[in-house]
């Protein structure tokens, strides 16, 4: 095996053997990250890479990722623990790196970044980190993210998924061939523009929701998507903390009732600022046109039935979910930060605005939801451009190239 303990040079490519890559995620949220490592996995099935997963078992509660991984036949193992802050499972995750001798291990965040560079002290396996940029939820996280920067300049290589963050690195001092940008990927189903969800305004006529019987089966979203039938449905989702610039998108509702009498901003997604924002809707009066709905499963494939997804981020790296709206051919409003600006070109597969500027966000969301002949040609746009650019077989050829380049560097 490659850079295994049997002597096997560690400078052979992927394509002349066979090659174990485990990519380990320390979460309890599955979003965006998680979707991509999942999809990745799946690519992987049948390939030269033979892939695992690894996940953290704390307090017997298994996580959502290692589940659906489990469901889809990946093979997972999880690492128990009693907290996030149990030293135990270094010991545990060194065990399971002598047990499996991946030649490759991809870590996912801070923590698992941090927990495999010691787990794998003195062993041949080299390490990938997935770098998705940086939040100030709070000052705990905010000194992760510190540790994390001091990381990954101890890692064998690091994956960006914007050119943006391509260039943070490279402003910190990180070597170029270190460093290499894959980008998020999509699925991108076609459907006629006919099979959308047309939500008719000044009609008389509610809109029929076209939303798959299966979707979030648990709680069913066609249900939660029929009770703004009729209604002009403006979405958002993520995590409710400050990075994500939520209420900036709350503060412009005022304006947007003003115009549009009939919309509603459906909220989805969990966090530290939910009663905050909660509060804030009441206080500027629009608390029955603001509906915070949680963590749906499931939303992807309904997205098609939003007349408007907009995303009011102070941060990103490259958001999944902006691309899943585009996926879906729903007109998109985002704030140009990160690698937003290289997904949505502004006037023509969406529109962007500064971030942290409730006004500018009013303007935009007014625009598009007054002609909608504009916002159907910008979500067909969109549509056509993710397919072509985010593609999960693009981002296997991208991330097989990375496995290769690490593997064939020779140690200093």
């Amino acid at each position: 095996m490659v850079g295994s303990a049997d002597g096997i040079g560690s400078s052979r490519m992927i394509g002349s053997l066979k090659v174990k890559v485990m990519h380990v995620r320390a979460s309890n949220f599955f979003g965006g990250p998680e979707k991509q490592i999942v999809e990745h996995l799946k690519l992987l099935r049948g390939t030269q890479i033979e892939a695992l997963l690894c996940s953290f078992y704390e307090n017997g509660k298994e996580t959502e990722l290692a589940r659906r991984a489990n469901a889809l036949g990946i093979r997972s193992f999880s690492v128990p623990c009693i907290s996030a802050y149990d030293p135990t499972q270094v010991l545990r995750l060194r065990k399971l790196f002598k047990t499996q001798r991946p030649e490759l291990i991809c870590t996912h965040d801070y923590r698992s970044t941090f927990l495999c560079l010691v787990g794998r002290a003195g062993l041949p396996a080299r390490q990938i980190a997935f770098w998705r940029g940086t939040t100030r939820e709070n000052l705990k996280v905010a000194l992760y993210y510190k540790l994390e920067n001091w990381l990954l300049r101890r890692m064998d290589h690091v994956v960006v998924v914007s050119r943006e963050q391509q260039n943070v690195l490279a402003s910190r001092g990180l070597p170029e061939n270190k460093v290499s940008l894959v980008p998020n990927a999509v699925s991108v189903e076609r459907e006629k523009q006919d099979d959308r969800a047309e939500h008719r305004r000044n009609e008389g006529e509610a809109a029929q929701c076209d939303v798959p019987a299966d979707a979030g089966s648990d709680d069913g979203l066609s249900a939660l998507f029929s009770k703004f039938c009729g209604k002009t449905i403006i979405a958002t989702a993520g995590r409710l903390s400050p990075e994500k610039g939520q209420e900036y998108l709350i503060e412009a509702m005022p304006r947007v009732l003003a115009s549009e009498k009939e919309a509603v901003l459906l909220v989805f997604g969990d966090g530290p600022l939910r009663d905050h924002l909660a509060r804030l809707a009441e206080k500027i009066g629009c608390a029955d046109s603001i509906h915070f709905l949680g963590h749906v499963p499931g939303l992807a494939s309904s997205l098609r039935n939003v007349d408007l997804f907009v995303l009011p981020s102070l941060t990103e790296g490259l958001p999944n979910v902006l691309l899943e709206a585009l996926a879906a051919a729903t007109p998109v409003i985002a704030t140009a930060v990160g690698g937003v600006p290289e997904i949505v070109v502004n006037g023509e597969t969406g529109i962007l605005v500064s971030p942290g500027e409730s006004g500018q966000l009013a303007r935009a969301i007014t625009e598009l939801l007054s002609d909608p002949g504009l916002a159907r040609a910008m979500g067909q746009a969109g549509q056509e451009a993710i397919r072509r650019s985010h593609s999960f077989e693009g981002q296997l050829r991208l991330l097989t190239e990375v496995y290769t380049k690490t593997l064939a560097v020779e140690r200093a």
